[in-house]
């Protein structure tokens, strides 16, 4: 699997009113590679299960994660450590993998998707005769 450099881009022409425009962060992620599956985790603060999307099409993984308001009203805060942007992620997935199988949990923060491999490319033992 491998990056997209241009994941934070909003597909929104340049010439759009950057006050109407959504705005998204890219979050921290990590990959790791088992001998059946890819196993991502992306880092998305403030998200609910409801506000996270995900799309595999051709072989481009994209992930928009929309953060909820936990505070009230009233509450005004007196320093920020996260933007309130949205989350935006594109990966691009360079093997094949089984697209019905995916999986998708979101639990403290953490999207942690696991992308089982294509039955042609796990690895295989061939007996010797």
């Amino acid at each position: 699997m491998s990056c997209d450099t241009n994941t934070c881009a909003c597909d929104t022409p340049a010439s759009a009113d950057a006050a109407t425009r959504p705005s998204y962060r890219r979050p921290a992620y990590t990959v790791n590679e088992t001998a059946d599956a890819f196993e991502v985790a992306v880092f998305v603060p403030g998200a609910t299960r409801e506000g996270v999307a995900i799309e595999l099409a051709d072989d481009q993984l994209s992930v928009t994660a929309r953060r909820t308001a936990t505070a009230t009203a009233d509450w005004r805060p007196l320093h920020r450590e996260i933007a309130e942007e949205d989350f935006r992620l594109t990966l691009r997935v360079n093997v094949s993998v089984n697209a019905a199988n995916i999986t998708a949990t979101v639990t403290d923060g953490v999207l942690r998707l696991t992308l089982p491999k294509a039955e042609e490319v796990k690895p295989r033992r061939i007996q010797v005769s």
